[in-house]
């Protein structure tokens, strides 16, 4: 998958970094015959006050690593007479010095200047429309694969009938309790001769939470409709035998009111994200945003630069709220048991190597361990507790 599948004597540009910022969802493999370097620009300030994001990179090619567009000097300008800067926290990842969200009726400005000097500018754009996200609610259904889970729908709506154009994004957080509680570590007292001793565990490992952000461009309008009202929008599916409902699952789902520039520019890229091939019948050619250069510079850029009204709302739910089975997913991983003494050579060896942890004492004696990943839960997420989790 490529932002950029244009072919022109035999030459084709890969550009793929912005993907990486905006969510992509198939990896597509195409020649690379020729490169073109291209800045990427991901600018989208909303209303949520916060320290506001900003994302630089250059078109990278398949199987090389995201090349970050450092030391550029990023400012947001508005016509009331308000300047923001933004600091590289993180290579090629810029943050307002300081917290702040967009004020509908304000046009906002975006400067870049990178390190060579070339000069890029967006807008001036403000918040065009507004819109509640009304409610978001999981539903069991099934698919027309015959797929049982659970759908995550959303209901948007702008009682004025400006807003248009919708997109939305979630970020998602479950819990995971490991197979065991033990409250000790087998630990290796001594290699010569190999000896494994247990000793009280110094952290908690069995309770964690994991969070996943959304990777797929969810677009809707309610252009042709009758009012501004979007109802059932299909945000995420669960399927039932996936681990992410095995305990207690929450789900943020924002959703942001843009532009018909932005739309076009999303529609477009989710496009590129359907091209299996090259030779596919539809080639969109170059995505076209908003920013341009101010100073005549060679180097093309790819971006958008967008000023969205924000809304957001987060559920939580069980298996055992949809699903009357008493038969909750499988465990993330498979946990057979690995038994022996202290001076075991097969158990010792798994505990040097870090691959098993204790799970208990053996039967009439001796340990039981486990795979690492079924006893310490933070090979897959956090051991601290999320400040909006509600149990």
């Amino acid at each position: 998958m490529t932002l950029n599948l244009r072919i022109e004597n035999n030459i084709l540009t890969i550009v793929v970094p912005l993907l990486y910022i905006l969510g992509c969802t198939e990896p597509f493999t195409a020649p690379t015959e020729d490169f073109e370097n291209i800045l990427v620009i991901d600018a989208l300030i909303t209303t949520e006050d916060k320290f506001q994001e900003i994302n630089l990179s250059r078109t990278f090619l398949f199987d090389a690593e995201l090349e970050a567009e450092r030391e550029a000097v990023v400012q947001i300008v508005g016509n009331d007479n308000s300047t923001y800067s933004f600091t590289e926290r993180e290579p090629g990842q810029y943050f307002s010095d300081t917290s702040f969200g967009a004020v509908p009726g304000v046009l906002y400005s975006l400067s870049v200047i990178t390190q060579q000097g070339d000069s890029f500018i967006g807008g001036p754009i403000s918040i065009e429309q507004e819109a509640e996200l009304e409610e978001i609610r999981a539903v069991r259904t099934t698919t027309e694969e015959g797929e049982e889970g659970i759908a995550i729908v959303a209901d948007g709506f702008d009682p004025t009938g400006e807003a248009i154009f919708y997109r939305y994004d979630y970020v998602e957080t479950f819990k995971i309790v490991s197979v065991a509680n033990p409250q000790f570590d087998l630990i290796v007292a001594s290699e010569n001769p190999p000896l494994l001793e247990k000793v009280p565990k110094t952290r908690q490992e069995n309770i964690c939470y994991r969070t996943q952000f959304s990777n797929s461009i969810l677009l809707t309008t309610s252009e042709n409709l009758t009012e501004s009202r979007i109802e059932n929008f299909q945000v995420r599916f669960i399927p039932k035998t996936a681990f992410e409902l095995r305990t207690r699952y929450s789900i943020l789902v924002n959703q942001y009111i843009q532009s018909r520039t932005a739309q076009s520019f999303y529609e477009d890229l989710r496009d590129f994200s359907n091209v299996l091939t090259v030779f596919a019948q539809t080639q969109p050619g170059f995505i076209i945003g908003n920013i341009v250069s101010d100073n005549e510079s060679d180097t093309r850029v790819l971006g958008l630069f967008e000023v969205s009204q924000l809304s957001s709302k987060r559920i939580f739910f069980e298996y055992d709220d949809f699903f009357f089975d008493n038969s909750p997913p499988r465990f993330i991983r498979d946990c057979p048991v690995v038994q022996g003494g202290s001076r075991d050579p097969v158990l010792f060896d798994l505990i040097k190597r870090k691959t098993h942890k204790y799970r208990g004492d053996g039967d009439p004696s001796g340990f039981v361990a486990s795979p690492i990943g079924c006893i310490d839960c933070t090979v897959y997420g956090s051991n601290v507790k999320p400040d909006f989790w509600e149990d």
